[in-house]
């Protein structure tokens, strides 16, 4: 049986997620019916987050702390985000433990990610020459980005399929990634003022709350 919440796998009978506590079968079939197309909303994804970030604390520090000796190398530096963020994924999917050899595992979408890292950060800074406008539209323009990034990640998507569907998810579920963007953003940026031992803690965090609301409005 699949957790609603986490995705993650439990027994046919079990009436609660061993993942991340959520209620199933029978409590979930009790509750009241929902309308077809069913989402979670952004306080269900966060809770979920929360939850699977307490009970894999260590295993997501260690991943952070070696991705933190690496993200110094340039270029190759994308590739090895690339590797955390789908072993966030596979956290979340309750497909097993984040590995610190998941960093290097993802190199068949790095070209992919790297041409549209390059593009976005050249029209970031294009747009920011602009007077006034140019650094909300820069900021605009990163978070109409972010879900493409997870897209590409995730199935290797070029950059040009991988934009218009994060243009288009946005456009379905502007809310809920909108609060996603932002939390997630400042709880890693809370993390960068409480230094090094901060970021390792808050990191993880934030990337689950973006991982669930890619995986919660995933394409098909």
């Amino acid at each position: 049986m699949q957790c609603p919440s986490c995705q993650a796998e439990n027994p046919a009978d079990a009436k609660r997620c061993s993942h991340c506590g959520s209620a199933l079968g029978a409590a979930v079939a009790d509750a009241p019916a929902v309308a077809a197309g069913y989402r979670s909303g952004f306080g269900d994804q966060f809770n979920a987050s929360l939850i699977i970030w307490k009970m894999n604390l260590g295993d997501l520090a260690v991943l952070t702390l070696v991705l933190m000796l690496l993200i110094w190398i340039p270029i190759a530096n994308i590739g090895f985000l690339a590797g955390y963020l789908r072993a966030i994924l596979k956290v979340v999917r309750g497909e097993g433990r984040a590995e610190v050899g998941d960093l290097f595992k993802a190199w068949d979408c790095f070209g992919n990610l790297l041409v549209y890292v390059v593009l976005v950060v050249i029209a970031s800074a294009i747009l920011s020459v602009v007077p006034l406008l140019g650094v909300l539209a820069s900021a605009a323009l990163g978070f109409a980005a972010f879900p493409g990034f997870y897209l590409i990640i995730d199935r290797n998507r070029n950059f040009v399929d991988a934009f218009k569907w994060g243009i288009s998810a946005i456009q379905a579920n502007p809310v809920d990634w909108l609060l996603t963007y932002l939390v997630g953003m400042l709880i890693s940026g809370i993390g960068t003022l409480l230094l090094f031992i901060g970021v390792i803690l808050t990191m993880p965090l934030g990337a689950l709350i973006f991982c669930q609301q890619y995986e919660n409005n995933k394409p098909a």
